[in-house]
């Protein structure tokens, strides 16, 4: 897209692709996509994705109105100076409000419904792994169409909903996508990311708005001395089913702020995808984490921890590989009858 070249971005092709680095985080190995077929775009470094409208709107802090009009009069290789080169971070560069927090919440409220009609949904989510009272619990959804009219019943913002990403015009933008949410203490919707059913386009959508430390919040509510980090959702998800306290990186990238929370727990057990780039930032998290970090490897020919999750005996797999972790760093585990008690009580 003229728009990504134009931000500074140097992209290079492959195959019906384009790649290169990021400008939404440091990325020194390129992580952004773009796929020219669909004029859309997916970092797998930090989880940013979506159309031109998005992405010119993350770089210049622009609600969804002024972003198009700017594209629509300039065209989008002119709406930015062409010698940029990188731009502020978006995470912590825009506050939602009370209306973007309503539209946010009325939008999980909806897609759960949706979800709890939609025989496809479902049984994607059971392919993964995820099984109705994880979904319940975490209150996952479905976006099948139909929100704007929900929103517009209920006297919500339809501004507010296309500022943060949740509507493009009337087009809602995650629809044919099952939806994860991260919610606060008290249970409510935050921030979302829609990840697609298909293989076609970006795998994930996420809202305009700074991404969390997915499941933050659930874990400080609990009190956990311990919390495992996860690299994607749906592994995130995995762990939470498996009854154990869970963060998720929404990518490799962890940010100043993200390092700042995994220091307040006792104990961070990382666990991310087994391939170059988890290991290269499981790396770079235990260094920056110190004596806290217990780097837990995944069996060996195991991608990810959702992959070992769909695996007969997979939570016995991770819960004796997070064991033996533990105990190489040359400290007892808790007093248990079973293995399965202390790797719950981290």
């Amino acid at each position: 897209m003229a728009a990504v070249q134009s931000a500074g971005v140097e992209l290079r092709r492959s195959g019906h692709r384009l790649i290169g680095c990021c400008p939404f985080h440091e990325d020194r190995d390129p992580s952004l996509v773009v796929y020219v077929q669909t004029q859309s775009y997916f970092c797998f470094g930090c989880n940013a994705g979506g159309d031109v409208i998005d992405f010119v709107g993350r770089l210049r802090g622009s609600a969804f109105k002024e972003t198009a009009a700017s594209l629509m009069t300039a065209g989008a290789a002119r709406v930015l100076p062409s010698n940029v080169v990188r731009f502020p971070s978006a995470r912590g560069a825009r506050t939602i409000g009370h209306d973007g927090a309503a539209v946010i919440e009325a939008a999980v409220s909806f897609y759960l419904t949706r979800y709890e009609r939609s025989r496809e949904a479902r049984s994607y989510l059971a392919e993964r792994g995820v099984d109705r009272n994880v979904a319940s619990r975490l209150r996952l959804g479905y976006a099948d169409g139909g929100l704007a009219r929900h929103l517009r019943d209920r006297g919500l913002s339809l501004d507010a909903a296309q500022q943060v990403g949740l509507l493009t015009g009337d087009r809602e933008a995650l629809e044919g996508r099952t939806v994860i949410p991260d919610l606060d203490a008290d249970g409510r919707a935050t921030w979302l990311t829609g990840r697609s059913l298909t293989s076609d386009g970006p795998r994930y959508l996420n809202l305009r708005v700074p991404s969390p430390l997915l499941g933050l919040a659930r874990a400080r509510v609990a009190n956990a001395r311990a919390v495992v980090v996860t690299e994607g959702p749906f592994d995130w998800l995995t762990v939470c089913g498996w009854g154990l306290h869970a963060v998720a990186l929404l990518g490799t990238h962890a940010s100043r702020d993200a390092l700042y929370a995994l220091r307040s727990f006792r104990r961070v057990y990382l666990a991310l995808d087994g391939d170059g780039a988890g290991r290269r930032a499981t790396a770079q998290l235990a260094s920056a984490l110190g004596a806290r970090a217990v780097v837990v490897p995944l069996p060996e020919g195991v991608h990810d921890l959702n992959e070992l999750g769909c695996r007969r005996g997979g939570r016995q797999a991770f819960l004796g590989s997070l064991y033996e972790a533990r105990a190489r760093m040359e400290e007892s585990w808790p007093k248990s009858t079973e293995r399965d008690h202390s790797a719950r009580a981290a």
